[in-house]
């Protein structure tokens, strides 16, 4: 279950993975890799099982801790939503900064 748990959490752009290739000189522009990042260029990735867009809400249903987060019919609160536009936000800066967008 932690390995599943992990694999959502990136793939749901709440910790995405990157990585930094040293040896391309000082500036960060282009030096900034995904590391097995599905869906690079998109803004959430889309589970192709499903069709369903992967984002913040999806990791967040998923984690015990945030369960005070949602109402009784399953939907987020404006924290959470507010999260899954921070997390919209950080993704885009990491793409911008890797290059691929």
């Amino acid at each position: 279950m932690a390995e599943h748990q992990a694999k959502l959490a990136a793939d749901s752009r709440s910790f995405p993975v990157f990585y930094l290739r040293s040896s391309q000189g000082r500036s960060h522009q282009g030096t900034s890799q995904p590391c097995r990042q599905p869906g690079m260029k998109e803004d959430w990735y889309v589970n192709p099982k499903t069709g369903e867009a992967v984002d913040f809400v999806t990791f967040a249903r998923s984690e015990g801790r945030f369960a005070k987060h949602f109402d009784k019919d399953g939907n987020p609160s404006a924290t959470i939503l507010s999260a899954q536009q921070d997390r919209l936000e950080n993704w885009r800066m990491l793409q911008e900064l890797a290059g691929i967008k």
